[in-house]
């Protein structure tokens, strides 16, 4: 009932070294391996070499897009120097007039608040109209 050929047969750690070692020495001899590695490069030598040319081509658009970066940064950097001044003291007094519009309209709105307190009170004062019939 046992089968020779059977996997699961406990063999010793020196019938194993010398599997692996007479595996080792086909290496060179083998035809089938060869050809299977040859396909596989054929099959994935496109692959790879599009990869490559999509990365140089990453490569060499960062390095591009690095250096208009820079040549912006230097740009708004002498921008920045050359307005500063100007933008300073118009910005001062944008803050200086949004100051006084917050200031003018708490008054508006406190007028606002007392005018509708004393409507409320005149109508509460004030007689019902009288309903006159024709």
């Amino acid at each position: 009932m046992e089968d020779d050929r059977s996997d699961s047969s406990v063999t010793s750690i020196e019938d194993d070294d010398e599997e692996r070692t007479d595996n080792t020495e086909n290496l060179c001899e083998n035809p089938t391996r060869d050809i299977l590695t040859e396909g596989f490069f054929r099959l994935f030598k496109p692959v790879i070499d599009d990869l490559e040319n999509n990365i140089r081509g990453a490569r060499m658009n960062q390095v591009e897009l690095r250096q208009q970066l820079d040549e912006l940064s230097v740009q708004m950097k002498n921008l920045n120097f050359e307005n500063d001044p100007q933008l300073h003291d118009y910005f001062k007094r944008m803050v200086h007039i949004k100051q006084k519009v917050v200031v003018i309209m708490n008054i508006l709105q406190g007028a606002q608040e007392r005018l509708v307190a004393i409507c409320q009170q005149q109508e509460l004062a004030a007689p019902p109209p009288l309903v006159q019939d024709k």
